[in-house]
């Protein structure tokens, strides 16, 4: 147990770091939108649908990873609308970054056994 909150202590801290990076690399400005809210309609319904089943998946399923699939499903749809309908802006390549630490989070601690 102790294992899992120093690992995943360490990956957080190793993506807050590159976070950085990038946003003053790429020019990216910090964003925050408190809730669940997305681009246009479509976007929104999208992520509070998506954040439904997550919920409910993760609560009646027996398997850590189906609630990790969805999780990147989630990301990956917010990803796409992003850059879909807001360019310019170049969050999508921020969320990008944070849906691939996630994938290798998950990845090296499926491989290591260190996750709950």
């Amino acid at each position: 147990m102790v294992t899992f909150f120093i690992y995943l202590a360490a990956f957080a801290a190793v993506y807050f770091i590159f976070e950085k990076i990038a946003r003053r690399t790429w020019g990216i400005p910090k964003q925050r939108e408190p809730g669940i809210h997305g681009g246009n309609t479509l976007h929104t319904w999208g992520l509070r649908i998506g954040w439904a089943v997550f919920f409910v998946t993760a609560v009646f399923s027996g398997s850590g990873l189906l609630p990790a699939i969805i999780l990147i499903m989630i990301w990956s749809f917010h990803a796409f609308m992003q850059w879909k309908y807001h360019k310019a802006q170049r969050e999508y390549m921020i969320t990008l970054l944070g849906l691939g630490f996630f994938i290798i989070f998950i990845a090296v601690g499926y491989t290591f056994d260190l996750l709950i």
